[in-house]
């Protein structure tokens, strides 16, 4: 059987056109596997430039990926071929990668979200094995959780969020990913670049799909990466940091009110004496000027492959970069960021009553976690000294105050009995915005 005549990718097209050099940074395949995959199986099996060099298509590279994925999944290359060719290819492994299936997913990130999105709801999981195995046959491991699995997530958060879907379903679907990030990150071989990186996310932040994606890249790049999961508290960063002595520290930040906590993150590493790098990023740094300017540390980008590069760049020693040191908040909003942290639950009553009184639809438990969670933001914001944090879109913040009928002037009044007012004075613009 030819290569032409293999179902699974019959309707890319076998037009040659790129040199091997193209095909391993697609593929991720050094141009000495590819020359001896060639020799040895006869896949793939390039047209020849009159000059004589290899011209590979886009068929060639997605049967390029495909095999990569079975062997990056444990499957000996020989198996992987004998598979490719006996048109069974789901034989030992999730059934996704048969014809039907393709046919089903489609071939775009498009279909193939809507395809998992669509199996999700149905808490359908083999479907959603499927979908994301025959995404890592056809594309690279980052291009998949660049392009699908983390545009999935967003959407299922937002469907979450207006209501167009449980969190059951969305708890489903991560953790469907989940495994799937983990079972492909046991597969990868020993590290075989000097370096080591500690990953984890913000104490308090329980969102850990970026930090385990990035964990996933450095890894695929040859580094040691020391995974610390959901919600890092700092007494285990420090017992961490002690017994691994990294040289990157990152630490992953999704919303706006676990970001105070990287601070104290970075005072472990800068007391430890050890020349360590304290890196830090986040969904929350993009939809949010100027906050990357006032954590202390290095900043490692608004995108995971960023992030992946930057840190690369850091332990092989190509980047440089000074990092920020710790923001100082002027004296006004110093007072009013310690009147805010320590306001006494009766405020916290008063505020809820205030929701209550506005909302009759809410009940006591809503008016209380909207409480909680607007004052942590304003925390936050009082913290870094930005009231544009509070602007912020939703997901990454709650609904502000405004939104329940609670005007500023009822805000003041409430808060006189408890603020002095300097303090609220300070806190007016801040109060606008929650």
């Amino acid at each position: 059987m030819s290569q032409d005549e293999i179902q699974l990718f019959s309707n890319i097209s076998g037009d040659p056109l790129l040199n091997i050099k193209a095909v391993s940074q697609s593929t991720g395949i050094e141009p000495v596997t590819l020359r001896a995959w060639e020799r040895r199986y006869g896949v793939p099996s390039p047209a020849r430039s009159e000059q004589g060099y290899r011209l590979y298509s886009e068929r060639d590279i997605a049967i390029l990926r495909w095999l990569k994925a079975r062997v990056d999944a444990g499957v000996t290359i020989m198996r992987a071929v004998a598979l490719l060719y006996s048109q069974e290819p789901q034989v030992g492994l999730s059934p996704v990668s048969s014809p039907a299936v393709s046919e089903s997913a489609g071939t775009s990130f498009e279909s193939m979200a809507a395809s998992l999105i669509e199996a999700g709801h149905r808490f359908d999981t083999q479907q959603v094995q499927q979908v994301m195995t025959h995404a890592f046959a056809l594309f690279s491991v980052e291009e998949v959780c660049t392009h699908l699995i983390l545009p999935v997530l967003e959407l299922i958060g937002d469907q979450w969020e207006a209501g167009d879907t449980s969190l059951q379903v969305e708890h489903f679907i991560t953790g469907l990913i989940r495994q799937q990030l983990l079972a492909i990150g046991a597969s990868l071989p020993l590290p075989s670049r000097p370096g080591r990186v500690i990953a984890g996310c913000a104490p308090g932040d329980w969102h850990e799909m970026g930090a385990l994606i990035l964990t996933l890249f450095l890894r695929r790049r040859g580094f040691e990466v020391v995974y610390l999961g959901q919600a890092v508290g700092l007494d285990r960063l420090e017992e961490a940091f002690d017994a691994v002595q990294p040289d990157v520290i990152v630490l992953s930040a999704s919303t706006i009110e676990t970001v105070p906590h990287l601070p104290q993150a970075a005072s472990i590493v800068a007391e430890s004496g050890r020349h360590a790098w304290f890196t830090f990023g986040g969904t929350v740094f993009p939809h949010a000027p100027g906050l990357s300017d006032r954590v202390p540390g290095v900043y490692i980008g608004d995108t995971l492959i960023d992030a992946a590069r930057r840190i690369d760049d850091l332990l092989t020693g190509q980047w440089q970069p000074v990092a920020n040191v710790v923001w100082t908040q002027s004296e006004p909003i110093a007072r009013a960021y310690e009147s805010i942290k320590n306001l006494p639950m009766a405020a916290l009553d008063d505020l809820a009553q205030l929701l209550l009184d506005a909302d009759p639809d809410l009940t006591p438990v809503e008016a209380n976690d909207i409480v909680r969670q607007a004052v942590m933001e304003l925390t936050a914001a009082l913290k870094f000294e930005l009231p544009e944090l509070l602007n912020a879109p939703t997901g990454l913040l709650g609904h502000p105050l405004g939104c329940f009928g609670v005007s500023i002037d009822r805000l003041s009044d409430m808060f006189s009995p408890y603020l002095s007012p300097s303090v609220l004075a300070a806190l007016e613009p801040y109060l606008t915005c929650i």
